[in-house]
């Protein structure tokens, strides 16, 4: 079936036709009864049909109020004050809801970042994509299923005709994003909107929904902004990008030139913030000092400059405007050059630290597996096992970061808890010498919301007995000042810090008890990249420091890559690749390894253009039915029948690493 013609025809533009979308002076505020919060603060941009246009900047910087005004769709007490959104010369702003309604999914399209909370769990993906086209496209039942089975096929779902009948709980998180651009497409859209779309999905699942993207953009015609923190992805995504501050545009531009010459302190800054690709000369990673403004209070001169190295005199009293860099790239910055020399402040170099086997071992795995028996419901048959773990080993020394590293359900998380005697193991052996304490990814729901910070770092000290009420005083001062925080956060509250400070509160109290080591699950992922690398840094000046071992898991590979000495490639429950981290990343031998390092977007467009490859393509094999062969042979491109038969061991591939693979290269 070829239902991309018509769209392809409906999209064309004519040379010398107005832009697909142009946004004049829009203004977003949200009354409050604490005060009208100013989200979106006169931002203008156009966009052209088959464009794709990317929007950075951090958590309240006002990218999801802006793309939710174009459409209306802002939740109360949120609402567009003023501005133009003409969609092809239309503006919506000015239409009814009814009017609203017909563009709405027919000529622009959503997709939103958890797509859980867009579908509804209690209907099939049948019930939830037929009826819209059916209105959007005057088709019937049975044309409209077909529509349906089509672009769900074009999304990569397997068995479309079978898969649309199923609900979103019987789909993996990659599988659900599909689902929701495909109905995001079956309307036929000249737009969309796409607000964080790949956050939450594994880099490999994230590699193929950004080409799926990027190729039905360009063969639809429609235009897209994609609304992001991850600048890789720009990198790898985008035509043109906007940067986001408080509420307005500091810096738009093509893609390239932005990232090759950004001339705005902030979109500086959020580059400078990224961990290097190239590990040779390991620097220590910018931090933006301070906080964006309150939106609520009145903004005078440029709404940088209190975060600003650069600002001088006029910042603070006059906001600049946008003007012209380049071709097509305009900043919102006094200065020609930004931060200019200030840009190279933070960037020392971190010595690296030494490690030799006469160190002391901390941490010590032999043959470890972890089996969850499930229930059978028939009473003859054999109750389901999924090995999460399956038989690894390996070994942590004083001082040392170990990066565990693969898509969700390979059994991090897992390793995790065992480590920590959350979980009791299956069989084999687990040695910590010292105490491990562990750092989760949501330090707010790991914190008695009713309970001062003081308190919460305490805990810990007083569950185990140790000093006495002005002793745990003065270890609760110290610890705030090893994380960077001074004694007066001991009487605030966790809903009184930002993301970055809750996340220095809950290493604080990791460390609280000194252990040998301390387990970090995903302890970044939820924070913007100005923060995340605050954090980074914070974590390698304690390792130096304190000589403490950590265990961070992630899935952000180029976080993994800069604070890890060793790292552990995960797959179905087994290590694939294990050994030094520079090594594994600079040359991995696994075909699986080699497949994760391929789908990391580097913040580097040109880069980008030169190293893609097709992503990994295919999901996990179920854990209750594991191949007798290699576990990754059914999306290995290089597998043989040797694979699909004997499963490869992990065994030395070099002085300093392990990968298992009858062909590691």
């Amino acid at each position: 079936m070829n239902f991309l013609r018509p769209i392809q025809a409906l999209n064309a533009s004519p040379t010398g036709q107005t832009s697909l979308l142009e946004v004049r002076d829009l203004h977003t505020h949200f009354l409050t009864d604490g005060g009208t919060v100013k989200a979106v603060n006169g931002v203008s941009f156009e966009i052209e049909r088959g464009e794709r246009i990317a929007i950075v900047g951090e958590s309240g910087s006002g990218k999801s109020a802006m793309a939710m005004s174009l459409l209306r769709l802002l939740a109360y007490p949120g609402k567009v004050v003023a501005g133009q959104i003409n969609l092809n010369g239309r503006d919506l702003n000015r239409m009814s809801e009814r009017q609203l309604n017909h563009i709405r999914g027919r000529e622009v399209g959503t997709i939103f970042q958890d797509p859980m909370s867009s579908l509804d769990p209690v209907m099939k993906i049948a019930d939830q994509m037929i009826p819209p086209i059916m209105r959007h496209l005057d088709m019937n039942s049975e044309k409209a299923r077909a529509e349906a089975i089509g672009w769900l096929d074009r999304v990569g779902i397997p068995d479309a005709g079978r898969r649309i009948d199923a609900y979103p709980f019987e789909m993996s998180g990659g599988m659900r994003q599909r689902v929701m651009i495909a109905m995001a497409l079956s309307g036929r859209p000249k737009l969309m909107i796409a607000d964080e779309p790949t956050t939450a999905l594994d880099v490999t699942i994230q590699a193929q929904i950004v080409e799926l993207l990027k190729e039905l953009t360009s063969e639809t015609g429609a235009g897209m902004i994609f609304i992001t923190h991850d600048l890789g992805l720009v990198a790898r995504f985008a035509h043109k990008v906007g940067v986001m501050y408080a509420g307005k545009l500091v810096e738009f531009g093509p893609v390239k030139d932005i990232f090759a010459r950004p001339c705005h302190p902030y979109t500086q800054s959020l580059l400078d913030t990224i961990p290097p690709v190239d590990q040779a000369e390991r620097r220590k990673l910018a931090q933006i000092p301070g906080f964006p403004p309150d939106m609520k209070l009145p903004l005078v001169g440029c709404a940088f400059k209190d975060r600003c190295a650069a600002a001088h005199e006029r910042c603070f009293v006059e906001a600049p405007d946008l003007t012209l860099r380049g071709p097509g790239h305009r900043a919102a910055c006094w200065k020609p050059e930004g931060l200019g020399e200030a840009r190279r402040k933070d960037a020392e170099l971190v010595p690296p630290m030494t490690h030799s086997e006469e160190d002391r071992v901390v941490v010590e795995v032999f043959n470890l597996h972890k089996h969850f028996t499930g229930r059978s419901v028939l009473p003859w048959k054999v109750p389901p096992t999924v090995r999460a773990v399956n038989g690894i080993s390996l070994n942590i020394r004083e001082g040392e970061t170990l990066g565990i590293v693969g898509e969700s359900g390979c059994g991090k998380s897992t390793v995790a808890r065992l480590l920590l005697g959350l979980d009791p193991a299956t069989s084999g052996d687990i040695y910590v010498d010292g105490m491990a304490q562990m750092v989760f990814q949501d330090p707010a729901s790991s914190f008695n919301p009713k309970m001062m910070l003081a308190d919460i770092i305490q805990e810990p000290l007083v569950v185990t007995g140790w000093g006495n009420r002005m002793e745990r005083a003065a270890r609760t001062r110290e610890l705030l000042a090893q994380v960077g925080l001074d004694e007066s956060y001991m009487s605030r509250y966790p809903n009184q810090l930002s993301g970055g400070q809750r996340q220095r509160i809950a290493i604080a109290r990791a460390l609280a008890l000194k252990p040998s080591v301390v387990v970090a699950d995903e302890p970044t992922s939820a924070l913007d990249v100005s923060v995340r690398a605050q954090i980074i840094n914070l974590m390698v000046d304690l390792k130096r420091q304190l000589r403490v071992s950590f265990v961070f898991i992630s899935h952000d590979l180029l976080t993994v890559s800069y604070i890890s000495d060793k790292i552990a490639v995960m797959y179905l429950g087994e290590v694939v690749e294990y050994g030094a981290a520079d090594e594994v990343f600079r040359n991995p031998a696994h075909p699986y390894t080699q497949a994760l390092i391929a789908a990391v977007p580097v913040p580097d467009p040109v880069a980008e253009e030169a190293r893609m490859k097709k992503p990994l393509s295919g999901e996990l094999p179920s854990p209750l039915d594991l191949p007798s062969g290699c576990a990754f042979a059914s999306r290995c491109p290089r597998a043989t029948d040797h694979c699909r038969a004997e499963k490869p061991l992990l065994q030395a591939y070099s002085k300093s690493r392990e990968a298992a693979c009858h062909y590691a290269n």
